[in-house]
């Protein structure tokens, strides 16, 4: 992947979902050995997370702020390249924004120059912010999660297909599975995706049904695979020891 290390295949990315600057410095310095690429997940911050309606762009500020004293707290504890994303609580995450304030949001983490931003691609901002991200060297992972169920294989591969006509560096996909089915279905996806288009993509079965493919996923063209240090972001999500396991048995790295 363009923000991982050439030599980690795939990358093993850990989300930090502190609630505070000082926590997450503190989260930070716990991701040493076997972690590949820092997930920043903005959206955990107390200040986001605890809002009671959907916040306006002028509500920014003050969040702004806070931000960019995270950002210090993280770059001074770890080394590793950083993922910074908001995540919002219609794709399963904490931040309740409007498009307005989600790409104001985005706008400032790409001013702190991290590795990579996610961009949520059912947002119709979502290419304007492919676009500045890019024009600021940033590299960025589209995605698109959906907590309910698993759609249908081929609207997922027709997404991948528009996340990477729109200038995404990285495709992924997360859904929900009903079945064990639908755990094949995402295997598949990723294997035809990754086979078909010219960027690396990642496809995750969430849940409990859906934990082998945070596992076996590279064997199936995943370029990627996220993994805790403490709290979990995410249902089915394994620790890195239990992924680096897994992924030493099947000889991905």
């Amino acid at each position: 992947m363009p923000f991982a290390p050439a030599d980690a295949f795939p990358a093993v990315i850990v989300p930090l979902t502190a609630p505070t600057p000082s926590a997450l410095g503190e989260q930070a310095a716990r991701c040493a050995e076997g972690v590949d690429v820092i997930e920043w997940r903005v959206d955990a911050l107390d200040v986001l997370r605890g809002a009671d309606h959907p916040l306006e762009t002028h509500e920014l500020e003050g969040i702004r702020g806070i931000v960019r004293e995270g950002w210090e707290a993280l770059r001074a504890a770890a080394d590793q390249p950083v993922l910074v994303t908001v995540r919002t609580r219609g794709e399963g995450g904490f931040a309740p924004l409007t498009d307005d304030a989600y790409a104001g949001l985005v706008s400032t983490f790409i001013e702190l120059a991290p590795a990579a931003v996610d961009i949520e691609f059912q947002r119709h901002t979502a290419e304007s912010l492919i676009g500045r991200a890019h024009d600021a060297g940033v590299s960025v992972l589209a995605s698109f999660h959906d907590f309910e169920h698993t759609p249908p294989a081929e609207h997922l591969m027709s997404l991948m297909t528009k996340m990477h006509r729109a200038g995404a560096d990285v495709a992924k996909i997360a859904v929900m599975p009903e079945h064990r089915t639908d755990v094949l279905e995402v295997l598949s996806v990723g294997e035809r995706a990754q086979a078909t288009l010219p960027i690396p993509v990642v496809a995750i079965s969430m849940g409990e049904l859906g934990k082998a493919t945070r596992l076996v996923g590279s064997e199936f063209g995943s370029a990627a695979t996220f993994a805790a240090v403490g709290e979990i972001s995410a249902p089915g999500q394994l620790t890195v020891p239990q992924v680096r396991a897994a992924l030493d048995a099947l000889g991905a790295d």
